[in-house]
């Protein structure tokens, strides 16, 4: 595997960015290959990203997009890939008719299965691969499962939260 440039002499990455990026890199690709390999459809590394969210909870395209830093509009349309996939479908918001919300969809159960254990199986490789244990990786997702807090807007809010 490519090393990033941004590594210190230890092979280390020297920021957390590089090293989550190259992470989803690899889990997405592997993802998407495995997925495309058993019959199903892969989508893009966007709509990936937005299947993650609303699996998650996030259901809103307002919502998913200020997550991504992307527009809502960006949001609608790669939705709409996956909407005519049958994987998601829109709703409207029972608290704003106005707005609209995405679920996964009865008939994703097929693909939605095979992802959760793929991805299932792809952190067990990463495990071996990498030489850490069950509990290495339970750390490792309370760490990115955490509360980080709101996104750091300035310099000088940055100066703050390292002040607390």
């Amino acid at each position: 595997m490519a090393r990033s440039r941004i590594d210190n002499q230890g092979g280390e990455e020297l920021f957390l960015l590089a090293g989550l990026t190259r992470a989803v890199d690899w889990i997405d690709n592997s993802l998407q290959h495995v997925l495309a390999s058993r019959g199903f459809q892969p989508v893009h590394r966007t709509q990936s990203l937005i299947l993650v969210h609303i699996a998650s909870g996030v259901d809103s395209p307002t919502d998913i997009a200020l997550e991504m830093g992307l527009t809502r509009q960006n949001v609608h349309q790669m939705a709409r890939g996956l909407i005519d996939a049958g994987i998601v479908e829109q709703f409207p918001d029972p608290r704003d008719p106005r707005r609209s919300r995405y679920r996964l969809t009865a008939s994703s159960v097929a693909v939605r299965t095979a992802a959760l254990e793929t991805l299932s199986a792809l952190e067990a490789v990463i495990a071996r691969r990498t030489g850490s244990s069950a509990g290495d990786m339970r750390i490792l997702r309370r760490v990115l499962a955490a509360d980080w807090g709101p996104a750091i807007s300035s310099a000088q809010a940055l100066d703050k939260a390292l002040d607390e």
